[in-house]
């Protein structure tokens, strides 16, 4: 009898779902969320100057409704501040806080540890092209 693949967007899906709950559940001891956990990192890792709400959709591939959610839920808690910009009054810069700095160590240690986890039994080369695979179906799918 043959065996049957599972379609490969579901598999993605099933492990997002795991990953999400997982790391909200180590996130929650310091108070953040995946979501916001993504946003972060993404302002801890930038090499731009000045960051906008825009800039933050793109990179993380997220509608303006969902950022304007995470940014405010941000700025409540003291992890970021949104400062109106002094080219455009229309945008906000967005800063990061010592707040957010204080927790960068905990946060990033334990995506790695969750990284470390889903790779587990793998060899380096295995992760390298799991990596490498993984970067070519976000490409294929952020095509038009």
């Amino acid at each position: 009898m043959e065996k049957r693949t599972r379609p490969i967007g579901f598999m993605i899906k099933q492990i997002n779902n795991v990953y999400e709950k997982d790391l909200n559940e180590r996130l929650r001891k310091i108070g953040i969320t995946a979501s916001q956990c993504a946003v972060l990192d993404y302002l801890f890792h930038t090499s731009r100057d000045e960051v906008s709400q825009r800039d933050v959709e793109k990179a993380l591939n997220l509608k303006n409704p969902t950022v304007t959610g995470i940014l405010k839920r941000l700025d409540e808690k003291g992890y970021i501040l949104c400062v109106p910009n002094a080219k455009d009054r229309r945008k906000n810069n967005i800063y990061l806080t010592e707040k957010a700095y204080d927790i960068q160590r905990r946060m990033e240690a334990d995506r790695r540890k969750l990284d470390r986890e889903l790779t587990r039994g793998m060899s380096k080369r295995e992760v390298e092209s799991l990596t490498k695979n993984l970067e070519k179906l976000l490409y294929n799918i952020a095509e038009p």
